[in-house]
């Protein structure tokens, strides 16, 4: 496991998927849920507003928007598909079904039309020929 630095403590920890080691994980899970008190109660807040009304550090908001806890309702109804702009099928995604199956018989494609190189049969006494070339290239 990497080691990590605590983000509330600075200690040093055994890194799994949360930022803070486990000393610090119960404080954290509360701000965490003040955090979505406030959201259900405000939802249309920026992130340092949210921070300011849970009374939590930035670091949290951040954390829950990086980690996909937290979104926003317009940006979920504003993103696009990468290719064709239509509407995504989720935040984590950013294709429409259309381009996504498109993506996918792309892929079977390309993966089928990659060929291996044929193995080379092995020569017994290959390395003997060699040897034999060279002792004549010496001689000469």
């Amino acid at each position: 496991m990497p080691l990590a630095k605590c983000a509330r403590c600075n200690r040093i920890f055994n890194k799994t998927t949360s930022p803070v080691c486990g000393q610090c994980e119960a404080a954290e899970e509360a701000d965490r849920e003040k955090v979505r008190e406030v959201i259900n109660q405000e939802p249309n807040l920026s992130a340092d507003e949210l921070a300011a009304r849970a009374e939590v550090d930035i670091r949290v908001v951040y954390w829950m928007i990086n980690e996909g806890q937290l979104t926003s309702i317009e940006t979920a109804k504003d993103v696009r598909c990468g290719r064709c702009g239509a509407p995504a099928i989720s935040l984590s995604k950013k294709l429409c079904q259309s381009c996504l199956d498109k993506l996918n018989a792309e892929m079977a494609r390309a993966q089928a039309s990659i060929k291996l190189d044929a193995k080379r049969p092995v020569q017994i006494g290959e390395r003997m020929t060699v040897h034999k070339t060279i002792d004549t290239k010496r001689r000469t």
